[in-house]
């Protein structure tokens, strides 16, 4: 048989596209999600198919080409996965369809929204299939294992199963910034880009009446450790004193975005460490906004 359609290839070609799927997720890119995370479905699929009998993946098709060279085709995604269920392995829920269908270009979830909830989906049907061919979740998803755990996971609430599946796909974005470098490249570069002591920014905004309308301190990423910026806006004002809370999380180097203060807590970012600046020298500038030009920490 053609080594393309060996339960090895299969499996293989399952974890590239299911590896690829999470790191599209965590960039935002939520049809690409969808591509690659239909991909690994159909791929693991064939796998477990090709491991029962061979002739389980067989669409009906052969060509024979030049030299007798002989094509077969092999079915869909959607009849492997509606095939395995007939052999009593996973189920097809209307999630899944919707999944293959985004796969397939035969749906487009607007605004990408729809693909973007759908890890725990890409999760369930692996697992499933996994389990009938006695393969552990860690052997295939390698180190996205936890990232999928936290995906799944009924007993967190939303908010906190979002921030901590980003965490961990930042923090592998990162990671990836270093491959075939020299050892303790990022070692060294984590300890170039701690949070330091002066908060340095290139504007910020002032309301109408010229009040501050905003502050930006610095604190750890709970990501990748480095230098975030941390956004606080005013939520009161009692006798002139106001009372900033946090509104936003930006890291530079690995790209993590928190909006909201619940988000920013169940990043678990301690709030205490954070550099948050007490005096800001401002420049006063005609026909155009004041520009604060550096956050010195008292």
């Amino acid at each position: 048989m053609d080594d393309s359609l060996s339960f090895e290839s299969f499996l293989e070609g399952a974890k590239k596209a299911a590896y690829k799927a999470m790191d599209d997720h965590a960039r935002g890119e939520y049809d690409e999600f969808a591509l690659h995370a239909g991909v690994a479905i159909e791929r693991l699929a064939k796998a477990v198919l090709v491991k029962m009998n061979p002739l389980y993946i067989a669409g009906g098709k052969v060509h024979i080409g030049p030299q007798n060279k002989v094509k077969i085709y092999t079915i869909s995604a959607s009849e492997a996965l509606a095939r395995l269920q007939s052999l009593g392995v996973g189920k097809v829920d209307s999630d899944l369809k919707l999944l293959i269908e985004q796969r397939n270009g035969t749906v487009h979830a607007a605004g990408g929204d729809e693909a973007k909830t759908h890890i725990p989906t890409l999760a369930r049907a692996v697992a499933a299939m996994l389990e009938h061919i006695g393969i552990s979740e860690p052997d295939f998803w390698d180190r996205w294992t936890s990232a999928v755990n936290v995906a799944v996971d009924k007993l967190s609430n939303e908010i906190q199963r979002d921030v901590v599946l980003r965490i961990k796909q930042h923090r592998h974005i990162f990671e990836d910034r270093f491959k075939g470098l020299p050892d303790g490249a990022m070692e060294k570069f984590l300890q170039e880009h701690q949070p330091g002591g002066v908060v340095e920014i290139d504007t910020i905004a002032f309301t109408t009446d010229n009040r501050l309308s905003a502050v930006v301190g610095t604190t750890a990423c709970p990501a990748c450790g480095c230098r975030a910026n941390l956004t606080l806006r005013p939520v009161t004002v009692v006798d002139t004193v106001e009372d900033f809370a946090a509104s936003a999380l930006a890291c530079p180097l690995c790209g993590l975005r928190l909006t909201g203060g619940a988000e920013i807590r169940a990043s678990g970012t301690d709030m205490e460490k954070a550099l948050i600046p007490t005096s800001i020298a401002v420049k006063q500038r005609v026909g155009s906004p004041n520009e604060v030009t550096e956050f010195f920490e008292a």
